[in-house]
């Protein structure tokens, strides 16, 4: 079987098994595409709405917004100097001064070694921006600063609100003047579809917010404006959507592969429209050697052990995001490697993504 054809029934395999509703894959190089596919359903309910995963189908990227948005964002503000990796926490917000925060380093908060705890419902406490930020600091410490990395949720919020501060502009803003328009990718690569033509072309999301329900609830939270029937057109994720319409760095970002594809691709070139080379270069070096996982700003790196993007080797890097997204830039082979699906639609899967994500980049790793 060759490689495309391994792709194509790993992905068959995945919707016989009920992995997901739908997927799309797509592995790109620095000049073409090497194999694009798309499966199976972007969504299936509400009933009427049954549309076919497609080239223009918009994903939930989830926590890809993470790197995609948020490492980039927050590099861009340091590429003018207006920000620092070095800045502190406390500089942003009185509140969050004398507490935990103090003199926590923004760079801290984009490799997750903040001591930051990995999830709360910070919309149980209020809802909107500034409910946020008077929640956030507030939030308990889950360890000591700088002692191993504790992937953080609320590591991104923080940054949402120290972005829009120094910038002076909302997220969505920013990211269509920074990122989207520079690399022509704003009709399919964006914050909180609106119109009627990017709401049908959405994939599907889950029912009743039934994981967040259960997550609140875990954690002793309560919680009344939970969302009734699957959710369609909307970010998944509970904090990024009640923050402000869905705009958020921890999530938030819908698009399609090609768009999420051209997006890794730049990073793979290092491409001079959105970053200098010198913060490429910067935010895929190991910043977090022997905290238990290996990340630089903003990204996962390939060499952490038993991680998704481990068989593409050492000098990869990438992220997963909880919808069952993944994007990996492989440089030694010069190729970025997107799998985008709807685990969540139209109710979550009990399933582990890592070992289907591991098997796709074995394979794409043979293109």
């Amino acid at each position: 079987m060759s490689p495309p054809e391994g792709i194509g029934a790993l992905l068959d395999d995945g919707l016989e098994r009920g992995f997901f509703a739908g997927a799309s894959a797509l592995v790109v190089s620095e000049t073409g595409t090497l194999f694009e596919r798309h499966a199976g359903y972007a969504r299936i309910e509400p009933e009427g709405e049954r549309r076919a995963a497609g080239p223009d189908t918009l994903w939930d990227l989830a926590s890809l917004t993470k790197p995609l948005a948020g490492a980039a964002l927050v590099l861009s503000l340091v590429s003018e100097k207006t920000l620092s990796l070095d800045d502190e926490v406390g500089r942003f917000d009185d509140r969050w001064k004398k507490t935990f925060l103090e003199g926590m380093k923004i760079g801290r908060l984009l490799t997750h070694t903040a001591g930051l705890v990995d999830w709360f419902p910070v919309y149980s406490r209020g809802e909107g921006r500034a409910a946020y930020a008077r929640t956030l600091g507030d939030l308990d410490a889950a360890a000591p600063p700088g002692t191993k990395v504790i992937y953080s949720c609320p590591g991104y919020l923080f940054l949402s609100e120290i972005v829009e501060r120094v910038a002076s502009a909302p997220l969505d803003a920013l990211f269509r003047e920074r990122i989207a328009i520079p690399l022509h990718l704003s009709e399919n690569l964006l914050f909180s579809p609106s119109s009627q033509v990017d709401l049908a072309r959405c994939a599907g999301g889950e029912r009743d917010d039934a994981t967040e329900r259960r997550m609140t609830a875990d954690r002793k939270q309560s919680y009344g404006g939970f969302r009734q029937g699957v959710v369609n057109g909307q970010v998944n994720d509970g904090n990024a959507y009640r923050r402000g319409n869905g705009v958020s760095l921890n999530a938030g970002l819908f698009g399609t592969a090609e768009a999420a594809a051209a997006l890794g691709r730049a990073w793979l070139a290092r491409d001079g429209r959105l970053l200098p080379e010198r913060l490429f270069a910067l935010a895929t070096e190991n910043a977090t050697a022997g905290l238990g996982e290996d990340r630089g700003l903003g990204w996962q790196l390939a060499s952490t052990p038993g991680g998704a993007g481990e068989p593409l080797g050492p000098s990869a890097f990438g992220h997963t995001g909880f919808t069952g997204a993944s994007l990996f830039v492989d440089p030694a082979r010069g190729r970025v490697c997107i799998l985008l699906t709807n685990r969540l639609h139209p109710d979550a899967r009990a399933v582990e993504m890592k070992a289907f994500r591991r098997r796709f980049h074995e394979i794409a790793a043979t293109l």
